[in-house]
């Protein structure tokens, strides 16, 4: 009888000991410069031109992804990139996404 009251005992005073509160704090001021960031980017379809808040694919046009206004896309198969060049998939000329469309 005096093992099983040890034994609960311990078990108690164990789980106890790990059933602490987390106290790390965090820093309240740099969660809405993060989410300023992130308002102010604007996306677009290279395809038809609908705009959006964020990343993501075209609501229009469902197999296309929408480019960062300031970013570089491929015509042909709409591959994106921070750098002008060529295209790593097709080597074709990689063009600046506008905050207007240039459709012709």
């Amino acid at each position: 009888m005096k093992i099983l009251i040890v034994a609960i005992s311990l078990s108690l005073f164990s789980m106890g000991a790990f059933a602490q509160k987390n106290t790390t704090k965090t820093d309240t001021k740099k969660a809405p410069a993060k989410t300023e960031q992130k308002t102010a980017a604007s996306y677009r379809c290279p395809v038809c031109g609908a705009t959006a808040d964020k990343a993501g694919n075209c609501t229009k046009d469902k197999d296309v992804t929408l480019v960062k206004v300031g970013d570089y896309y491929c015509p042909d198969c709409y591959m994106t990139s921070t750098k002008p060049g060529k295209c790593t998939m097709c080597n074709v000329e990689m063009k600046k996404m506008e905050t207007t469309s240039a459709k012709k």
